[in-house]
Formats: C-alpha cells, structure tokens, sequence
C-alpha cells in the first residue's frame, strides 16, 4: 500500500502537474463518492436514521457547491418484520426487504445533502454522470421500482436522474448520454454496476423533492410507490458515484472505462468486494 504525504503551504505553478486524489475516478467535477471498502469511507456499523455517510470526493465537491456540509445521509422507515438491515462481511451495507410484511412506509434511502441538492437545481444544463455498485441478494418482482432519483417527485416530467431496478432511464428522457447495467434483478441476483449519464434536466426542473443516491427495495425517501409493494429486492450497497461532466470537461465513455475498471478489480479473485458473505434474504420471508 502507497503512502500519501501532504505538504502544507506549497503551491505549485504547473498546472499540467498529476493530482493525486483519494481515489483513480475522482475529478475536478466529483461531487459524491461513497465506498464502503475505501480507508475512507467504511461503515463502522449499520447506519441509523439521520446518520451522516462519508463523501471520499468531499473536499472537491465543498469547493465546487461552497459548503462543507457534502456528506449523504441515511433515512429510514422500517419495523424489524418489513426490513432487516446489517453489514456484510465484506462491509457492505445490505439490506433485505420483506416480500410479505412490505408496507408504504418502509423505506431504507441514502440521499444528496441540501447543499449539492441546490447545486444540481443550480446547473440544471449541466452534464452528470453516475454510477451505483450493489449486489442483488433477492430478485426484485417488479422492473420499475426506482433504485435512484433526483426529481420533482416520483412521476414527474420534471427530473435528472430516474433509475429503475431493471437499469432502464424511467419517464420520457430527453437528456440521455449513456446507460449501462451488468445486471436486471427482475430477473436475476448477484453482483451489478449501473451507470448513467446526462447532458442536462428533463423538462422545467425547479425543486428536487426527491434526492435518493440509492434506494434499497424500491420505496424512494418520499412519496408512496405501489408499484414496489411487496415487489421489491433485496441489496448490498458497495459505492455510489456522482460527477458534474461540465465541469470536469469528461465524457460519459472516460468516465465509465476508468468506473468499469475499477468495478472489474474490486469484484475480481483478490478483490475487495469478491466472495462477499450475508445473510440469506429467505431468513425474513
């Protein structure tokens, strides 16, 4: 393992000079990086509600949105019959959904801070790229429940980003750069990376009441969705990826080869995330 070593008050002229940075994807337009198998952004146990999660890209993303308050948080809405939360062994955060005891209520999101989320409705015309690693623990039984949103509200013409569990953009996009899964839980389980990229909003985008980075078995932080009820799967959160390509001059291709690499050596015989452990989803019907 390399060594860092940080000198204070040296400033250097040669701006063609390499940045080192916490972590081969980061950029000058990094906004989000959650990984839970980084030095830096390890769970030290399941997160309760209100718990703030450690942003790795947190010193570029306080420069670009002026705050230094960047850090996602966790919110829940669950009873131990609905939802069982608990770290892998490979510390993941896995969460496994009821098929039965499911309700409206129950809910298990990470979301944007207020900051980056009036950042976003700042730069609507921007370009984002985005990226979730997760393991699909239990098939999800429906294709349209939301893994992640920025939106108006969960039906809006109005948004983003709007994913749904099968990979696929949701609503009438306008603004797609490029999309990727390796995996659709509705029909399989296991390991998966999902990538998107935007070249500006969809529609007038003037509020973001939804914010969620990821969504564990398809109930978004806010508003009801029947469509996942007792539908949705069950998942390991890895790490979760969000960059303003504008500002970063990067392409939706550059960013996803150095992603794709990244997520193929993490997931690789020797990698962080290989022959990860958890609890079987069947434990909690």
């Amino acid at each position: 393992m390399g060594n860092q070593i940080t000198l204070s008050d040296v400033v250097f002229s040669d701006s063609t000079l390499p940045v080192l940075r916490d972590d081969p994807l980061l950029s000058s337009g990094s906004l989000v990086l959650v990984d839970v198998g980084h030095s830096k952004g390890r769970l030290s146990g399941v997160p309760s509600n209100g718990t703030l999660v450690n942003n790795i890209a947190g010193s570029i993303a306080s420069g670009l949105v002026g705050s230094a308050s960047v850090s996602p948080d966790i919110l829940t809405g669950f009873t131990s019959s609905a939802m069982v939360p608990e770290l892998s062994g490979k510390g993941g955060l896995h969460v496994i959904k009821s098929k039965v005891n499911d309700t409206n209520a129950t809910r298990f999101t990470l979301r944007l801070p207020a900051a980056i989320k009036a950042y976003l409705l700042d730069n609507p015309t921007h370009g984002y790229y985005f990226s979730m690693w997760q393991q699909f623990t239990r098939k999800f039984d429906a294709n349209n429940a939301p893994l992640m949103i920025f939106g108006e509200s969960a039906y809006s013409v109005n948004f983003l980003m709007n994913l749904g569990s099968s990979g696929a953009v949701q609503g009438a996009a306008t603004n797609v750069l490029g999309q990727a899964t390796t995996l659709n839980p509705f029909v399989a389980a296991g390991p998966a990376k999902l990538q998107l990229a935007v070249s500006k909003a969809t529609g007038a985008l003037t509020s973001l009441a939804y914010t969620d980075l990821f969504i564990f078995g398809g109930v978004p932080s806010v508003g009801v969705m029947d469509a996942a009820l007792k539908k949705g799967g069950s998942q390991i959160m890895y790490r979760v990826y969000l960059e303003d390509l504008t500002v970063s001059g990067r392409t939706y291709a550059e960013v996803k080869t150095l992603d794709d690499a990244l997520y193929a050596a993490a997931f690789a015989p020797g990698g962080k995330f290989y022959g990860d452990t958890f609890t079987d989803p069947s434990t909690l019907p």
